[in-house]
């Protein structure tokens, strides 16, 4: 590292904390020994903490596209595992419907093989417990935020929202990146990340982002 510069992307990444330790030490120690480097580190920082003070300007919506597009991309190692993580998500509830299925159709034959009045028994017990064909059946519950996450939870959330949790920055990446699944997303001006989609459909969407400090929250 003493030998090369830092790229602008990489000294940006150091100020957001995003690169990992073998990464970080090396800049580090060429920060000590180059004075250019060091300097726009400090200029980076102190722009980072205009940017966080300054009062929240509204953008139209095609210039705020127009600046998430000219972003430069970061390849996501996670993407091509996210069709297989999906079909598991979807396999594993009709899986298990399929095995309930199994008991009751087992446990059905095992009792009518006793009699006429066991069978009748045993049906109409099947039909209470199932409470009757004709119900719809029950949605699927989000699964709710953990017990860290939910003490963690920012305090200033933004107004009609619900926490989900926390994700590594930048936000405007976040936000690209649950457009890409197809999630509607925008950066609040507290600095988190507001998504218009269930908690579940979020947390997938982000399975394979690592834990930081911005918030995201559904509405």
């Amino acid at each position: 590292m003493a030998e090369k510069h830092p790229s602008e992307l990489e000294l940006l990444s150091f100020v957001e904390e995003e690169l990992d330790a073998d990464e970080h030490r090396d800049v580090s120690e060429h920060l000590v020994a180059c004075r250019p480097c060091a300097d726009q580190i400090r200029r980076l920082e102190a722009a980072r903490q205009a940017l966080r003070s300054a009062p929240p300007l509204e953008l139209p919506e095609e210039r705020r596209d127009e600046i998430l597009a000219s972003l430069p991309e970061r390849p996501d190692p996670w993407r091509r595992f996210r069709p297989a993580k999906r079909v598991l998500v979807i396999a594993a509830p009709v899986a298990a419907a399929a095995a309930l299925v199994g008991v009751f159709v087992v446990g059905g034959t095992q009792l009518g093989s006793g009699g006429d009045d066991d069978s009748g028994e045993a049906a109409d017990v099947a039909a209470e417990e199932s409470g009757g064909a004709d119900e719809p059946a029950p949605q699927r519950m989000e699964a709710a935020p953990t017990a860290t996450e939910e003490a963690a939870a920012p305090q200033d959330a933004p107004a009609g929202t619900t926490f989900v949790l926390f994700v590594q920055g930048p936000a405007a990446e976040i936000v690209r990146l649950l457009a890409a699944e197809g999630i509607a997303a925008e950066v609040d001006p507290g600095g988190g990340v507001v998504a218009e989609a269930r908690a579940g459909e979020v947390r997938a969407a982000l399975a394979g982002r690592a834990t930081g400090t911005v918030p995201v929250y559904v509405r």
